[in-house]
């Protein structure tokens, strides 16, 4: 699992020089670097989201009233969550909750259709 979280930081930091200024629709890179700080929570090496993972959360909710958006997002933490091999998909569509986030998004699982989201 540790390996894991050492690939994700490997993307997250490769993908932090493109995620400045966030265009018409949120890239994955952009959605990966805003979610990073949630990575230990999401691995249950913390009890409780970091702030900053909640910051992150707050950020990308502005994007889920628009579908295009809203499959963007589903799409690239399904594949996130696929190439690190979380299964806890439950916590992962609990997080907007925890954070205290509203968010239109369906709860996020490894057999969803993100193009019906």
């Amino acid at each position: 699992m540790i390996h894991q979280a050492i690939l994700l930081l490997f993307l997250l930091a490769s993908a932090s020089a493109s995620a400045s200024a966030m265009g018409p629709k949120p890239s994955c890179p952009d959605i990966t670097y805003q979610l990073g700080p949630c990575v230990s929570y999401l691995l249950q090496i913390e009890v409780a989201p970091p702030p900053a993972c909640c910051d992150g959360v707050k950020y990308l909710s502005q994007y889920s009233s628009d579908k295009e958006d809203r499959e963007a997002i589903c799409s690239c933490i399904k594949g996130a969550a696929s190439m690190m091999g979380l299964t806890d998909f439950p916590l992962i569509s609990a997080l907007p909750n925890t954070c205290g986030v509203s968010v239109k998004l369906p709860p996020i699982s490894s057999d969803i259709d993100c193009s019906q989201v």
